[in-house]
C-alpha cells in the first residue's frame, strides 16, 4: 500500500476511534539542541490528553531529545550536524518540505504548531499553507538580543512571523514588540505564558537553606545576560559578610575582570549541558540568579519554578511578568550590581522570606503548567483552524 494511503486510512480511523472525532495537529520543532526539544516533550506529552486532538510530531532525527514516548506518530526529517551537511541539506529542502507536507495532508493534518522558529521554518509554512493547512508558530523574542548577529535567520523568521495564520508568544513583552514593530497584528496573536519546565531533581519542598547560600546562574552565556554584573555582586555579597557561594554553568565566554573570576566560592563550568543533567544541577541550588540587562521572557525561570526554587531577577523586559517580587522570588530595583546584591542579601536575611518565595514557585508551578499551557495552546489551534484568513 503507498504509504500516504495508509498513513491516510490509519489517521481516519484514528479519528473516528470510539465514534469521537478528533482534529490532527502536528507539533514540530527541528532544533538538535537547547531546550526547545524538551518544551515540544512536555507540550506533546500534556496534549495527548486532550480528547480534540489527534498529535503528529516533528522532530529533528538529530536532535540530542527524543520527542515524547506518548505517541508513535512521529514525521521526523534529517536536518543537519555541521556546516556541510547544512549545505546539503539546504539544497534538498523543497523535497524534504514536499515529501514532509504530502504526508501531512494525507494524515489530514489541519494544523501545524511550530514550537520555536527554526531557518528552515519559512519553506515549511509556505509549503502547508499551499496544502491548506493552517500554521501556528511559538515566537519567543520578537527581535535579536543584543549580542546576537544572525542576520540571514533574523530575516527569515521575520517573513516566517508575517506568513503564520496565528502567533503565539510566552510575554505581553514580546506581544508588545511585535506589534510595534509591525509584523504581527493582534487579530493574529495569542498572548500565552511561558509554562514550567519538569526536569526534576530539587526533591521535596526546602526549609530555608544552610550556610552557604548556594546561588546558581545557568543557561547560555551572552552579553546581554549579565554575567560580569552578577560577578560583581558576589563580591559585594561576600565583602559584606554573607556566607554565599555562586555556581556560574552554561555555554559561553564569560569577558569579566580575572578577579572577578576567580573568587573563592565562585565555580564556574563552561560548556553544553544535557538536558538529562538539569535536574541535577536544579537539586544543588538554593535560588536562581538571573542578572539579564534585557530579555523576553526565561525559560531558566520556568525550569526553576518547575523544581520550587525561586529566582532572583533584574527587573526588564518580560522577566517582571514571571516573578512576582515577595512570591516567587526578588526582583532586584535596578540591573546594577549594587541593586541585585541587595536583592539577594534581602531573600537571605529576612525571617521567612525564603520559605515563602518557595512556596510561591511551586504554586506558580502549579497554576502555569504544561497541562494548562497545552489546553490554551488547543484552543488557539481550534480558533485559527476555524477563523477565515483575510491576508
Amino acid at each position: 500500500m503507498d504509504i500516504s494511503l495508509k498513513m491516510k486510512t490509519t489517521a481516519q480511523t484514528a479519528i473516528t476511534e470510539a465514534g469521537i472525532h478528533k482534529t490532527a495537529v502536528a507539533l514540530v520543532y527541528w532544533g538538535r539542541l537547547g531546550a526547545g526539544a524538551a518544551l515540544m516533550r512536555q507540550i506533546a506529552e500534556a496534549m495527548e490528553s486532550d480528547k480534540r486532538f489527534l498529535l503528529y510530531l516533528s522532530p529533528s532525527l538529530q536532535s540530542e531529545l527524543p520527542p515524547a514516548s506518548t505517541t508513535s506518530r512521529t514525521m521526523p526529517i534529517d536536518t543537519f550536524s555541521g556546516p556541510l551537511s547544512f549545505i546539503w541539506r539546504s539544497l534538498v529542502l523543497p523535497f524534504t518540505v514536499r515529501r514532509l507536507v504530502r504526508r501531512m495532508a494525507a494524515a489530514e493534518i489541519q494544523a501545524t504548531v511550530t514550537i520555536m522558529p527554526h531557518i528552515w521554518g519559512l519553506a515549511l509554512q509556505r509549503a502547508a499553507r499551499r496544502a491548506g493547512i493552517r500554521t501556528v508558530l511559538i515566537v519567543h523574542d520578537a527581535e535579536p538580543h543584543p549580542g546576537e548577529v544572525r542576520p540571514l535567520f533574523d530575516w527569515l523568521v521575520r517573513r516566517e512571523i508575517k506568513g503564520s495564520d496565528r502567533i503565539v508568544t510566552f510575554s505581553e513583552h514580546v506581544a508588545d514588540r511585535l506589534i510595534a514593530i509591525g509584523d504581527v497584528s493582534e487579530g493574529r496573536l495569542e498572548r500565552l505564558f511561558h509554562p514550567i519546565f519538569r526536569f526534576g531533581g530539587a526533591g521535596d519542598m526546602r526549609q530555608h537553606p544552610a550556610s552557604p547560600f548556594r546561588l546558581l546562574f545557568f543557561g547560555r552565556i551572552l552579553p546581554y545576560k549579565g554575567v560580569p554584573m552578577l560577578l560583581e555582586a558576589f563580591a559585594r555579597l561576600r565583602a559584606a559578610g554573607d556566607d554565599i557561594k555562586l555556581s556560574v554553568i552554561g555555554r559561553g565566554e564569560i569577558v569579566a575582570p580575572a578577579e572577578l573570576k576567580s573568587q573563592p566560592g565562585l565555580s564556574i563550568k563552561t560548556g553544553w549541558v544535557a538536558p538529562d543533567a538539569i535536574g541535577e544541577i536544579l537539586a544543588d541550588a538554593d535560588a536562581i540568579a538571573l542578572p539579564y540587562l534585557e530579555a523576553s521572557q526565561s525559560g531558566v525561570i520556568a525550569a526553576a519554578y518547575g523544581a520550587g526554587i525561586p529566582v532572583v531577577a533584574t527587573p526588564v523586559g518580560g522577566l517582571v511578568e514571571q516573578v512576582t517580587d515577595g512570591e516567587t522570588g526578588l526582583l532586584a530595583r535596578t540591573a546594577t550590581a549594587g541593586d541585585f546584591a541587595a536583592a539577594v542579601e534581602r531573600l537571605i536575611r529576612t525571617p521567612g522570606l525564603y520559605e515563602t518565595c518557595r512556596t510561591g514557585a511551586v504554586r506558580y508551578a502549579e497554576i502555569r503548567s504544561p497541562e494548562h499551557f497545552a489546553h490554551a495552546l488547543g484552543d488557539a489551534v481550534m480558533t485559527t483552524i476555524a477563523a477565515d484568513r483575510r491576508y
